[in-house]
């Protein structure tokens, strides 16, 4: 046994000498170590403490023996010495496995004494040097209680945000119970920022558990989750469970604007523009889990996006400037929330200018509060909109030109993304993004104009009003930007003259120009549905368009198409050695007409070689006929088409509109599903133009319910007799009255000519003069508008049809 150096002979108390000289000999430092660690087994504390001492002291440069006496300490309760013994060595156990292995063991038994201070002193080069699952956790471990001891003295904001990263890197091997809490402790110092990345590390990686749990949505569906976070103002969360719920449902298009508006919170732009660019168009039903974007407590727009979009602009470039133009009068409650979404963009080179034709509802003093926000104010009468965005326009040389109505919103982001687009491509003549119409903040859907690309901007396939158009595959319009010299080139002007399809009206000039589009996928416009807005009354709103629609387009179907019906039809209508079937289904006719008068109908037929079949409802097989008329109401549909083709007829189906004055839209609608379409008012066929069934010229339908014998028995009335439906007015001119027409939709069966000749009246007007010859005419024409006449006439129609083609 070797004896003691005297310098550790002097320094050793009696214990720690005998225990040294007992056991071991040179090298004195390994030594040492063991006779310490042998010391703190036995509970030996100032002996351990003492060859510890001397352990470090007989070889300090040795790394691995610093740090195993690091650990000793540790063990021994001395969380101040370890810590100061371990400390030098952090560099050498950066690059070393081996020595960050000690660190690690050092600073859990630091965690484990609840030293937590030094342990995560400790512990942070540990895991920072070895990024490995199980350093992170302990670090975890023990940093998790000294931020909450840092909490009565002021929280120690780095450290949570180092436990966030620690935490972010191996998010699958994290307790859950200490990711809750990290989460919880997260979210109350305000830091959504951090708790984001958790759930965005847990996404990554697969964990869809830890990714609820962070978003704190337990079982509910992840969307209907984030919808209640951001009711109750928990952006953080919510915004988890948004991405959550678009990972994994990417074709969702309500959870993918979710998930694209909630990274724009979070300050990441770019996120935002790489999930909303696929964002695809979308019905309410799609899109009823979508929430309206909000920025931190607020609602857009009265917060705008943390992060702005400067970095879009190319290098080199200015912004494009913009010019937009509001106009309005008595707009009500909206117009604050247009002008602020104007100026929540942010936008360095934006002219608003709002054209008020002198508004008496406090608009205003509204302006004059938001003054700071406009570029100019014209305040005097006009005569409607067009005229009102002609006036803001003028004399203007901004670089891009628009307007948005006084109930609508631009986007968060929408002049950034549509300016930076244009001032890469200048060259371009409308430059666009996509809408969302919405109700009181509810989104209504997603309209993305022209989404099969820009050569679908032709004046065909704007004139298809009741097809493409209001299918939304075109501009709602404040989503649009025009380049102010294709402006000029279209004559920078709008038709004053229309009420308020003005705008689609310029679009068909701009579409005979052949445009170049430039198409951002971004959502640039929100568009307010609200009662009171002009385009709210369909009929209207459908006859002005149509109107203008007919000044340069008149749709039909493509020829192929119209060669295909045709041939049907030929080919129903030439049956060689047995008469032609045709199937009637209406169950007026089958039901409330006399027996007799489809008798005269089933006669009149079978003398032009036609054998007439009359039902209420369709068969419930493939009806024995080869060809099929009904008469259709405004809300009857098409969808009755399919089961007719599916039970195997190939004829040709025939649609008469007998309420085509009514529900514009519905009608077309149904129009679409036929294969030859017969109005029953020469004003309301052009309304009925599309690209799928032939329009025939209108056509009276069967308007009596009595047979050719008693019509002709039909005893003379008084001068003038009310006419409520169909039936009472064949019977005003049977019995040779003046038929008074008191109810919608009759007069307007009748053209202007018949009116004056038969005549034909409307309440309080008073009849003319007549001839003794007046009352035999009104009651000849009675006649022919009975079931068998009408049904000739239709027969003459589709043989002219059929020569048509020939």
């Amino acid at each position: 046994m070797a004896p003691l150096p005297p310098h550790l002979s002097g320094r050793l108390p009696e214990g720690a000498r005998r225990l040294l000289v007992a056991r071991l000999g040179p090298p004195w430092p390994e030594a040492l170590l063991t006779a310490a660690r042998a010391a703190a087994d036995a509970g030996q504390e100032a002996e351990a403490v003492a060859l510890a001492e001397a352990a470090l002291d007989e070889a300090p440069g040795d790394t691995a023996h610093r740090l195993k006496i690091a650990l000793l300490h540790a063990r021994l309760a001395r969380p101040a010495a370890a810590r100061a013994v371990a400390a030098p060595a952090y560099g050498a156990a950066a690059t070393d496995p081996v020595l960050t292995d000690l660190l690690g063991m050092t600073g859990d038994t630091l965690r484990r004494i609840g030293a937590v201070e030094a342990a995560v002193d400790v512990l942070r080069h540990a895991w920072r040097a070895s990024p490995r699952p199980l350093m992170r956790r302990s670090f975890l471990d023990a940093a998790l209680p000294a931020y909450r001891r840092s909490l009565n003295e002021g929280a120690d904001t780095a450290l949570l945000a180092e436990m966030a990263e620690a935490a972010a890197g191996a998010i699958a091997a994290m307790p859950e119970e200490a990711l809750a809490e990290l989460a919880r402790l997260v979210e109350e110092a305000g830091r959504g920022d951090l708790l984001r990345t958790l759930g965005a590390a847990a996404i990554a990686a697969g964990d869809n558990q830890r990714a609820r749990l962070l978003a704190a949505i337990g079982e509910a569906a992840p969307n209907e989750g984030g919808l209640l976070h951001l009711a109750t103002h928990r952006p953080a969360r919510a915004g988890i469970a948004f991405a959550l719920a678009h990972h994994l449902a990417p074709a969702d298009p309500a959870a993918r604007f979710n998930a694209g508006y909630a990274a724009l919170a979070a300050g990441d732009p770019d996120a935002a523009a790489a999930i909303l660019a696929p964002l695809p168009a979308a019905d309410e039903a799609a899109m009823a889990g979508a929430a309206w974007p909000s920025f931190g407590e607020l609602p857009w727009p009265f917060a705008r996006p943390p992060a702005g979009f400067e970095a879009l602009l190319p290098a080199g470039a200015s912004w494009p400037r913009i010019r937009l133009v509001t106009p309005c009068f008595n707009p009500g409650p909206w117009l604050e929330e247009t002008i602020l979404s104007v100026a929540a963009q942010g936008y360095p080179a934006v002219e608003h200018v709002i054209v008020d034709a002198g508004s008496t509802d406090g608009t205003a003093a509204l302006i004059a509060r938001h003054s700071h926000h406009l570029h100019h104010v014209i305040s005097e009468p006009d005569n409607g909109p067009a005229e009102a965005i002609c006036k803001g326009f003028a004399g203007s040389d901004a670089d891009l030109l628009g307007w948005i109505n006084a109930d609508d919103l631009l986007a968060p982001g929408a002049l950034h993304r549509l300016g930076a687009a244009f001032a890469r491509a200048p060259e371009v003549d409308i430059v666009h993004g996509s809408s969302l119409p919405h109700r009181g903040r509810r989104i209504l859907g997603h309209q993305t104009p022209l989404a099969d690309g820009p050569d679908g901007f032709t004046t065909e396939a704007l004139g298809d009003v009741f097809g493409r158009w209001a299918e939304g595959r075109f501009f709602l319009q404040p989503e649009a930007l025009v380049a102010r010299r294709f402006w000029e080139k279209l004559g920078g002007r709008l038709d004053t003259s229309l009420s308020a399809v003005f705008d689609y009206e310029l679009w068909l000039r701009a579409a005979a120009e052949r445009p170049r589009i430039l198409q951002v996928p971004w959502p640039a416009a929100f568009y307010r549905i609200h009662a009171a807005q002009r385009t709210a009354a369909r009929t209207a709103l459908a006859d002005e368009q149509v109107a203008v629609r007919d000044r340069v387009a008149a749709p039909a179907p493509p020829p192929a198409r119209q060669d295909a019906i045709r041939a049907r039809l030929r080919g129903a209508m030439t049956q060689h050695g047995r008469p032609v079937r045709l199937l009637l289904i209406d169950a007026w006719c089958a039901e409330t007409t006399v027996a007799a008068a489809r008798e005269d109908a089933r006669a009149a037929l079978a003398a032009e070689g036609v054998a007439l079949e009359i039902r209420g409802d369709l068969p419930g097989a493939a009806p024995g006929a080869d060809l099929v008329v009904r008469l259709l109401r405004a809300h009857d549909g098409a969808d009755w088409v399919a089961p007719l083709r599916d039970g195997g007829f190939l004829g040709p189906v025939v649609g008469w509109l007998i309420e085509d004055d009514r529900d514009a839209y519905a009608n077309a609608a149904t129009a679409r599903g036929l294969d030859i379409v017969v109005p029953s008012r020469a004003a309301r066929r052009s309304a009925l133009l599309q690209d799928r069934a032939i329009v025939l010229p209108a056509l009276t339908p069967p308007c009596g319910t009595i047979s050719a014998v008693d019509a002709a028995a039909m005893p003379a009335g008084p001068a003038t007799m009310a006419a409520t439906d169909r039936e009472g007015l064949v019977r005003a001119l049977l019995a040779g009255s003046v038929p008074v027409l008191d109810a919608p939709g009759l007069a307007t069966l009748f053209t202007e000519a018949e009116h004056r000749s038969l005549p034909l009246l409307r309440p309080g007007e008073t009849p003319p003069p007549e001839a003794a010859e007046d009352r035999a005419r009104r009651h000849r024409y009675g006649q022919s508008l009975l079931l068998a006449p009408r049904l000739a006439a239709l027969l003459k129609l589709l043989r002219h049809e059929v020569l048509q083609g020939a």
